[in-house]
């Protein structure tokens, strides 16, 4: 593992027993996927082998696939947490550092400042994210809000969403990796966030006629982590759906871009006009100049409205 798991937080209790490779309900996941004929369960950076050096189920919060946390820090990681907190600071006017909290469960890395609670990539990003969305859509006035999360992961999103917004009527998440269906439907019933919060197979999603009418859609650092047949596949859904809004953060600061079994990668920006969406805002996730050179990450939102809506 490049990163690791931190160990300062004992896991809870069943932990072990429940998230291991043989769990039944594991097991009939990667069956389920494999078998389907889902063009978005044929990967390209989240094959077995990837899995198998990235990710130990027990510690699904660690330094992984889903969330980089040290490895690209390393002996930086302490202080550019630090300015990464400073810049969502300026940007949390609904408050949330104060508020959603970080108890380091399941090998999450944390990090303490004076006068400051603990902190992870994971609520940084999180508060990070609602913040965004509460300036733009307004979300916390919202009475009737569904959001679809595709490419969920473990469930970082819907956990802090749900923490964060009294009002959310659902939100569902949806990934075509059968570990993270499978972790995320452990993680938000940890959380007691279900039902408003939910985990659907992508069988499931894929195969029912009958869907709520989500407002937004979010995809977080997974479209990039795709193939052009896959990135297409989810928007084509998205268009039947006639889903409001969609929130693209992509790994590239100049927009969509998928990777291929083969390696390259192929720009993807005109495939979401063609489903329907125009893009409405772009803005550096970090928002300070100063903090945004200093920290050496320079990605985007990237914000669809429907046409017609």
């Amino acid at each position: 593992m490049l990163g690791g798991h931190c160990t300062d937080v004992p896991l809870p209790q069943g932990a072990l027993q429940t998230l291991r490779a043989d769990n039944p309900q594991l097991i009939e996941l990667r069956r389920a996927y494999r078998d389907s004929g889902l063009v978005v369960t044929r990967h390209s950076l989240w094959a077995d082998e990837t899995l198998s050096q990235e990710l130990e189920l027990p510690w699904f919060r660690g330094d992984n696939a889903y969330v980089w946390q040290l490895r690209q820090l390393r002996a930086q990681a302490r202080l550019k947490q630090y300015l990464n907190l400073l810049d969502v600071r300026e940007q949390d006017h609904l408050s949330l550092l104060d508020q959603l909290g970080e108890d380091g469960l399941f090998g999450c890395w944390t990090f303490e400042y004076a006068n400051t609670p603990a902190v992870s990539r994971d609520l940084l990003d999180s508060v990070r994210e609602i913040n965004f969305l509460e300036r733009h859509l307004g979300l916390s006035g919202r009475h009737d809000l569904r959001v679809l999360d595709i490419g969920a992961g473990y469930g970082r999103l819907a956990y802090r969403m749900c923490q964060a917004m009294p009002k959310l009527v659902a939100y569902d998440c949806v990934d075509a990796v059968a570990e993270s269906t499978f972790l995320c439907d452990y993680y938000l019933n940890f959380r007691g966030v279900t039902p408003r919060a939910r985990s659907l197979p992508l069988t499931r999603f894929a195969s029912s006629a009958e869907h709520p009418a989500y407002q937004l859609a979010v995809n977080i650092h997974s479209f990039t982590e795709c193939t052009r047949e896959t990135i297409v596949w989810w928007l084509q859904r998205l268009a039947e759906l006639e889903v409001e809004h969609l929130l693209i953060v992509p790994n590239d600061a100049d927009g969509l871009v998928s990777s291929e079994i083969d390696g390259s990668r192929i720009a993807c920006d005109e495939d979401v006009a063609a489903a329907g969406f125009e893009l409405v805002v772009r803005e550096p996730v970090i928002a300070n100049d100063e903090l945004r050179e200093l920290i050496g990450v320079n990605d985007h939102f990237f914000l669809y409205r429907r046409r017609g809506t």
